[in-house]
């Protein structure tokens, strides 16, 4: 594994953890009435974070490489 593979996998685990955490706060903070239920969102928007945060690791894995 490559130092830019390497950079793109930590980065997209810990900027996943932390989607996770901000969706939960999010969520937590918008349901009124109905308890919050599980730590991962729905598929769906966890694929969809997933992308979001996938393609700007692979973008970081990239410019990290560039700076080096």
């Amino acid at each position: 594994m490559n130092l830019k593979t390497k950079i793109a996998v930590t980065t997209f685990s810990l900027f996943m953890i932390e989607a996770i955490m901000h969706y939960n706060q999010g969520k937590k903070d918008c349901v009124k009435e109905e308890k919050h239920k599980g730590f991962l969102p729905p598929t769906k928007s966890l694929i969809k974070l997933g992308l979001i945060v996938g393609t700007f690791s692979i973008i970081n894995g990239i410019i990290v490489d560039k700076i080096k």
